[in-house]
């Protein structure tokens, strides 16, 4: 997300370069007011484009300062276009006017994700923490309209939306906050205003609401129980999405973001311990523990895994899907069968065939002995998948064993009216009592809305209703014969003879129906299986497809049914019209019954789709060419919009809904999966049936267990009313403390009244809090890693021109500053020469003069020596070359040239200054012994000193040396003493 901003934004701005030079009326509008920019304000934004820091403070100086707050042609700022270069100093520089105006530069710098620049701006007095949230927006004043960003967008959803984790936690620790919004069916004064002032703000609000809050930098920064937060959040999108379907894409694409979120958190998981803390987690942690029979310790090694049933509830297939979640599953499965998935396919099936063949003895073994080893292993999910898989397959050979009347009783049934039930149609009736009680402790404790939202158990209740309806009409059928017999006809009747609702002819027809259902249940027992299961679950998607299909073929089928009966109820198929034919014979017909009657002409259009009814249907005895005609063709128009159009419809969507499922196969396949195994997890329903209706010897302890507890409420309510008040207060002063790094002793002891939920409670906040900071270094090691784009090489493009800058005026402060020191040097060597002279100062010569009277003093007096000063140290002759030479004082002579093409590193301060002491301490050294020699000249008598100053001839100084003339001096090693500076010395 770094640099977008500014690559669209110079892009934009080349753009608008280009436009101007094409079209010179447009370069005259240089800002969105239309007011012409001044050149100084050009100049201005100019600069902040390129990072010309220098330029900007020069531009803001006193007296005549440019307007910090100019805008260019795209509405932008001298800080907003800083924001988007991300230049951290000209920001700075901004930021200390008295009038400059933040507006849209603190979303740039959010988008940019620039936590420097951020901290900087909202640390401006103009910004109020109230403004990083819902005040941003009444704060803007009415008249400026962002072009980047909707009024409703603060600095808080902004950061939301980017997944700016360091930006939302500064806001945060603000007291920046997002609140969530309305109900859509809301009717509060605030949202009905809202709605009739601006429907469609209303609903982008709402929109960037959620979106902020489905980002994962939220939920991991103000959840304590993200994973719960993003599945509620999910689910409250994917409803948004069905009610206002204007916007379905937009919801549907926040909900996949929270599952998706939820399905990374789970990623992070290291260890088997911490999946089972998020799996296992507790919404409440109320509920009593199961009690123990014999005073043994309850299963407490058995995970509830209630985050998993959340999940499935919330229909987050990518979450239960995850590797992590179906490994542990898997290990849960086969509990007590390690050696299962090892097995080869016989081995596997010779096993099964053991367990269900010593399945009596086992239920048996359980019933009387439950705790024991084995008792444990019969109640191990997939010992009971085996048991219930057998039991249903043994029902299932009941029933055709009852279609295929092997008793050899069919002729004495066939006449037999209220017969007695034979005995496989008892063990039926044994084994759907079974069902019954099972579906009953279900319903108790999943609920009622729980059961229903699984539609095999709507398939359960179909069928067991079907076969409970047919023991009704048996047993009212019987009790009709046999108790009041001659009420109630004959009992043995030819079945030709039997009334039409005769209770034994209904039975055994509701007992068809509930055959047919019994067998498409076994459908529901292929979802174990990976190659089954798929098509199970698109067998399932084709079914509501086809519920569709129906309804429109309904449609069609019923408008050309009445369009038809319509047309020709009139010619009855009763009347026969007859003619003589020429032999005298007589021929008569009689007009189709196809559409004589609505009943029968749905029928005929129903059964012509499979090719079943004649086209001669429409044709009629009497002489009616335009009724045949219209009949045809209706009749040909349903078999086009039927058979080509709605048949072909029906296949598409099959095909499309299969497509889904085949490319989220395994997907589907796990979800699918995983909720047949959690029901096969929870305690009870151990035994299949028909076993489970044996009353077992814990049933009756838990029963008496249970009156004993309901007894001993009920006598100790009136003395302690209210003695479990305060234990939800303390769960929620547990719950806050815990959330509270920095809370003392109540923290202690509410752990201490709590006990071991307290102690899931601090485990799983722990491990919560690994989880999410693990999520976080992930998502930014992606933002690291990724590639070079071109708005990264705009950024360095950007950097590149302002570090030229800056050199650019280093470059002359730095000669500014050499320049400087020598002028310092200069006058330090002039007040050395004047505080040397013993007498009092006067007005100097010119340059000029003085080095004449200093060549007329040599010439004069040679015995003056005049002692060349040593060459100063190699540090500072090197130092002042450089120094010279970047000056221009240096002489137009080869040797300064050359010391001027030679490069000189640059030097500090420090450096200079010390250079500067050993030049004034070696010049005044020089200077000191140069005027000690003049002034033992001086001392000379004045007539002979006037004729040498008047050209004369030269008086023998009183000097030991003879007056020889001086010897040429020698060359000097440096170039300093050929410039000017040291002949003026």
């Amino acid at each position: 997300m770094v640099g977008g901003k500014t690559a669209s934004s110079t892009l934009h701005s080349r753009r608008v370069s280009c436009l101007a030079s094409c079209w010179p009326g447009f370069g005259a509008l240089r800002t969105q007011s239309g007011r012409s920019l001044e050149a100084t304000e050009k100049t201005f934004l100019e600069a902040a484009e390129r990072g010309d820091k220098h330029t900007i403070e020069r531009c803001l100086l006193a007296p005549r300062s440019v307007n910090v707050n100019c805008t260019d042609l795209l509405g932008r700022s001298a800080l907003q276009i800083a924001v988007d270069n991300e230049n951290v100093e000209l920001v700075e520089i901004l930021l200390q006017q008295p009038d400059i105006k933040i507006g849209d530069a603190l979303l740039h710098a959010i988008t940019e994700g620039v936590l420097r620049i951020v901290e900087l701006l909202i640390d401006h007095p103009s910004i109020s923490a109230s403004m990083l949230a819902s005040g941003w927006s009444r704060s803007r004043p009415s008249t400026e309209e962002s072009s980047d960003f909707s009024p409703d967008i603060s600095p808080v959803i902004l950061a939301a939306h980017c997944n700016q984790f360091e930006i939302l936690q500064l806001f945060l620790a603000r007291g920046a906050y997002i609140d969530k919004p309305h109900p859509l069916n809301c009717f509060c004064r605030q949202c009905e205003e809202s709605k009739q002032s601006d429907s469609l703000r209303y609903s982008l609000k709402r929109i960037h609401t959620y979106k902020a809050l489905a980002s994962p930098a939220w939920l991991s920064l103000t959840s304590h129980d993200p994973i719960l937060s993003a599945f509620k959040l999910s689910w409250e999108l994917e409803r948004l999405a069905e009610l206002e379907n204007e916007f379905k894409d937009i919801y549907m694409e926040l909900s996949s973001q929270c599952k998706r979120y939820s399905c990374e958190l789970l990623d992070q998981c290291r260890s088997s311990e911490e999946v089972i803390a998020v799996l296992n987690r507790r919404c409440s942690s109320s509920s009593p523990p199961e009690p123990a029979l014999y005073d043994e310790a309850p299963h407490s090694e058995r995970l509830s895994l209630d985050r998993l049933k959340l999940a499935l509830k919330y229909d987050q297939k990518q979450f239960v899907a995850h590797p992590h979640c179906q490994q542990l599953l898997t290990s849960i499965w086969y509990e007590g069968f390690p050696i299962w998935r090892r097995r080869s396919g016989f081995s596997k099936v010779l096993l099964c065939l053991a367990i269900i063949t010593a399945m009596p003895l086992l239920a048996a073994t359980y019933l009387l002995f439950p705790r024991t080893r084995l008792g444990k292993l019969i109640r191990s999910p997939f010992m009971k998948f085996i048991y219930h898989s057998a039991s249903f397959g043994c029902f299932l050979i009941l029933l055709v064993l009852a279609s295929t009347r092997t008793e050899g009783s069919e002729m004495y049934r066939q006449n037999t009216r209220g017969p007695a039930p034979s005995m496989i149609e008892w063990l039926i009736l044994f084994w759907v009592s079974g069902m019954v009680w099972s579906e009953c402790k279900q319903l108790w404790e999943e609920g009622l809305k729980a059961y229903v939202r699984q539609w095999w158990n709507w398939l359960d209740f179909i069928m067991l209703s079907l076969y409970l309806c047919t023991f009704s009409l048996r047993a009212v059928a019987y009790l009709q014969i046999n108790i009041n017999n001659s009420s109630f006809s004959t009992r043995e009747l030819p079945r030709s003879q039997w009334p039409n609702n005769d209770p034994t002819l209904i039975a055994e027809g509701v007992f068809a129906v509930a055959n047919v259902f019994s067998f498409a249940r076994i459908i529901y027992l292929f979802q174990t299986n990976p190659h089954l299961g798929p098509l199970q679950i698109s067998l399932g998607c084709m079914i509501i497809d086809i519920a569709k299909f129906l309804f429109i073929f309904f449609l069609v089928l019923t408008s050309f049914a009445c369009g038809l009966n319509q047309l020709y109820w009139y010619y009855d198929s009763n009347t026969e019209h007859c003619k003589q034919r020429p032999n005298g014979q007589m021929e008569c017909q009689s007009n189709s019954d196809a559409f004589t009657t609505l009943d029968v002409t749905f029928a005929t259009l129903f059964w012509s789709l499979f090719g079943i009814s004649s086209p001669k249907s429409t044709e009629l005895v009497d002489a009616h060419p335009f009724v045949e005609f219209v009949g045809q063709g209706l009749f040909m128009a349903y078999h086009v919009l039927s058979i080509i159009v709605l048949i072909n419809m029906l296949i598409a969507m099959m095909s499309n809904s299969f497509q889904v499922i085949e490319d989220h196969a395994d997907q589907e396949w796990k979800f699918a999966r995983s909720k047949l195994w959690m029901s096969y997890f929870d305690e009870g329903c151990t035994l299949p049936p028909p076993f489970n209706v044996i009353i077992s010897p814990k049933s009756v302890f838990y029963f008496f267990k249970g009156i004993k507890g309901l007894l001993v409420q009920l006598y100790s309510r009136p003395k302690v009313p209210h003695a479990n008040m305060p234990r939800p207060a303390t769960a929620e002063k547990g719950l806050l403390a815990d959330g509270d790094t920095n809370s003392t002793g109540r923290q202690t002891s509410v752990e201490s009244s709590q006990g071991p939920p307290m102690q899931h409670q601090t485990q799983y906040n722990e491990i919560m809090r690994r989880l999410v900071n693990r999520y976080i270094h992930k998502m930014k090691k992606q933002f690291r890693q990724d590639g070079v784009n071109e708005d990264d090489l705009l950024e360095i493009k950007q950097d590149i021109s302002s570090l030229r800058y800056e050199l650019r005026e280093d470059r002359k402060r730095e000669s500014a500053r050499t320049s400087a020191h020598l002028d310092t040097i200069k006058k330090e060597i002039v007040r050395s020469v004047r505080s040397s002279l013993p007498t009092p100062p006067q007005t100097l010569p010119p340059p000029q003069q003085r080095s004449f009277d200093l060549g007329m003093l040599r010439a004069h007096h040679p015995v003056v020596d005049l002692q060349v000063p040593p060459p100063p140290p190699p540090l500072l002759q090197h130092s002042l070359h450089g120094s010279m030479a970047s000056t221009g004082l240096c002489g137009s002579s080869s040797s300064t040239a050359a010391m001027r093409s030679e490069s000189v590193p640059p030097v500090g301060a420090e450096t200079l200054e010390s250079l500067k002491r050993e030049i004034v301490a070696s010049v005044r050294a020089e200077l000191r012994d140069a005027l000690r020699e003049l002034a033992m000249q001086a001392s000379v008598p004045s007539a002979m000193a006037s004729p040498a100053l008047s050209h004369g001839p030269p008086l023998p100084p009183p000097l030991i040396r003879p007056p020889v003339p001086p010897p040429a001096p020698p060359p000097p090693p440096c170039d300093l003493y050929k410039t000017h500076l040291y002949t003026q010395l």
